[in-house]
């Protein structure tokens, strides 16, 4: 059965701080929004899985080791497995995105060591993190190491 989602409603039903809200997870795909307030960073990291996001609402900043794009409504950006990525929202007004992601094979993801690889800077160590969770998206990870 097909299922619809109101992301304008969604939107503006927001409660918390939680960057991310799951639209649709399912077997082989999440679908999810991704918000930035202003001023927000989400520090450089990788997935183990393909991944796009819509510009919905807003401007911001999608930066690369080598490459940086400006995002606004309407642009869509691919982001490829294991490449590394930095989403930021350096205006005045929030940018809501639109996340889409295959789910990873196994092989993917023990290539990553069965876990994606992020140093929390205020203590140096590895945070552990399931696959579609991150900083600011409700699954907040823990240090290890």
């Amino acid at each position: 059965m097909m299922k619809v989602t109101d992301v304008q409603e969604t939107i503006r039903q927001k409660k918390g701080d939680s960057r991310r809200t799951d639209l649709y997870r399912t077997a082989r795909l999440d679908t999810w929004l991704l918000y930035f307030p202003p001023g927000d960073v989400q520090e450089m990291h990788n997935h183990p899985s393909d991944r796009t996001y819509y510009v919905i609402t807003g401007r911001g900043v999608m930066k690369g080791p080598n490459e940086v794009h400006e995002l606004f409504p309407g642009k869509i950006i691919s982001i490829p497995a294991f490449e590394y990525y930095e989403g930021s929202n350096p205006y005045d007004e929030p940018m809501v995105l639109l996340g889409n992601s295959n789910k990873p094979l196994r092989e993917d993801v023990l290539k990553l060591g069965g876990q994606r690889a992020e140093i929390d800077p205020a203590t140096g160590k590895q945070i552990v993190f399931q696959h579609g969770g991150g900083k600011g998206s409700g699954d907040p990870g823990k240090a290890v190491g």
